[in-house]
């Protein structure tokens, strides 16, 4: 017992180590994809913007003739170029020179085109060491004509070391500022996601906190139909099991409660009742002998055999509920013995059967004869027997057929006893087993004590056994005992 314990406390923790576990990779997972995703946005900040067009000709745009040229090359800009001592040259198709903004400061007039593949090729480091001018070349079009523009620039004029700090540190500040965007977007998404988690988690444990506390609620307020359901795993849907069967079991016991209560209040109404009637009658008939009112000795004499009669159905009603008190009693135990139950039968049937004559019942008796060996106790047995037989005796008119069958099975003992008589309506099938319920519905006097049955179910469950009304073939109706041997 102590291992399974120790292997359950296991499994429990097993289960909730695996569900946290699970969780929380979950949860690792996700802060790892929000760091790459934002360690990805700030390298790609940073290269899509040192990469850029934009930060690559912003040293140069001022200078670059592809940047400044345009077909009405009179109107060209000349910007910074013309305030570095620089000029713009306009060449025709011949690259021959036809018009000058600025001013220009070298003779040269026309170009051959390894003249201009020298002026493209020249470095920034070669034309300041050399005092040449730093040239840009671009062609471009003009009245459906090719022309070419030179940008020239002294070299020693244009300070570009000046131009590219000026020029880096705005572009580093542009990368700042998406680094720091990058960087409180993954602090924003990593406090979204933990409030997610929080939520989810809160959900998973919190949610089914409360339904069973509202579930408890209700039950201490007497609500004992309540049931809690929610989706959940490990201990959480196993507490939800546990309540769920605890709250049927105490809805169970208190309808049984208040219908054993309601039981008690009739029961005692019925005994008042059963009591009252007989002993009314002795008082009376008592009171007249005393009396003197009954001078003749024949109807003094039919007098105390009424009285005589009438105590004997108090003694019996007494009798019977000292019997159903006693079986009621958990501390009481049967005498059980192994005993043949067939032989037990025909004792039984042997003690009416001047009754069963008497009425002319037409006895109709299957009992094996072979053995069938039961442990049980001989007296409450016979109790119980001998009433379901007497009420068949009792209730039921002359020439009735009465079936007495038993027989052995691999559950154990099925006994039977069936009869066509007067049957017993539908509405009283149910509580034909309960105290002083008898087979007319206005109580009329019948002479019973409406005790029997509920004795005799009592006795048959004592010994772990059944007590049904059945249906069977040619009758209306069938009492079955069911003895089971593993109970026996």
């Amino acid at each position: 017992m102590v291992l399974k314990a120790i292997k359950k406390v296991r499994a429990k923790f097993k289960r909730v180590y695996l569900t946290m576990f699970k969780h929380y990779f979950v949860f690792f997972i996700i802060m790892v994809m929000i760091l790459t995703l934002g360690i990805g946005l700030i390298v790609r900040s940073i290269i899509e913007t040192t990469s850029s067009k934009e930060y690559i000709g912003e040293v140069q745009k001022y200078f670059m003739a592809s940047k400044i040229v345009r077909a009405d090359y009179k109107n060209i800009d000349m910007g910074k170029i013309g305030a570095l001592g620089g000029w713009v040259e306009i060449l025709d198709s011949d690259k021959k020179l036809i018009y000058v903004l600025g001013n220009k400061k070298d003779e040269q007039k026309s170009y051959s085109e390894e003249d201009l593949i020298y002026l493209v090729d020249q470095s920034y480091d070669k034309l300041k060491n050399s005092g040449e001018y730093y040239c840009s070349v671009a062609n471009f079009k003009a009245d459906e004509k090719k022309y070419y523009c030179i940008v020239k620039v002294p070299a020693e004029a244009m300070d570009i070391t000046v131009d590219i700090k000026s020029t880096d540190e705005k572009y580093i500040e542009k990368i700042a500022l998406k680094m720091v965007g990058s960087f409180i977007l993954v602090i924003l998404l990593i406090f979204l996601s933990v409030f997610l988690y929080a939520f989810w988690t809160s959900r998973k444990i919190v949610k089914p906190l409360r339904k069973i506390l509202e579930g408890i609620k209700k039950m201490t307020e007497g609500d004992y139909s309540t049931r809690i359901s929610f989706k959940a795993d490990n201990e959480f849907a196993e507490i939800k099991d546990a309540f769920n069967f605890m709250a049927e079991k105490i809805e169970t016991s208190e309808r049984e409660r208040e219908r054993v209560e309601k039981l008690k209040q009739q029961l005692l109404v019925d005994i008042s009742h059963d009591i009252k009637t007989p002993a009314t009658s002795i008082q009376g008939y008592s009171k007249a002998l005393y009396d003197g009112v009954v001078p003749e000795e024949k109807k003094q004499k039919r007098y105390l055999k009424i009285i005589y009669d009438k105590s004997q159905r108090v003694t019996a009603l007494i009798d019977n509920l000292h019997e159903l008190t006693k079986l009621d009693n958990q501390a009481y135990v049967i005498c059980r013995e192994k005993q043949d139950f067939c032989e037990f039968t025909r004792e039984i049937l042997a003690g009416f059967y001047k009754e069963i004559e008497d009425k002319g019942f037409q006895l109709e008796v299957e009992i094996p004869e072979r053995e069938i060996i039961y442990e049980f106790d001989k007296i409450e047995m016979s109790r119980a027997v001998s009433n379901i037989i007497a009420n068949s005796l009792k209730y039921n008119p002359d020439k009735t057929k009465m079936k007495i069958e038993l027989s052995k099975n691999k559950d154990g003992i099925e006994f039977i006893i069936a009869d066509d008589g007067i049957g017993i309506d539908e509405e009283l099938k149910e509580q034909i087993f309960e105290p002083f319920t008898r087979g007319d519905s206005s109580r009329r006097s019948t002479g019973g004590t409406g005790l029997g049955l509920s004795i005799a179910k009592k006795i048959i469950e004592k010994h772990g056994g059944r007590l049904t009304i059945n249906q069977h073939p040619g009758y209306k109706t069938c009492f079955k005992i069911e003895l089971f041997s593993d109970k026996g």
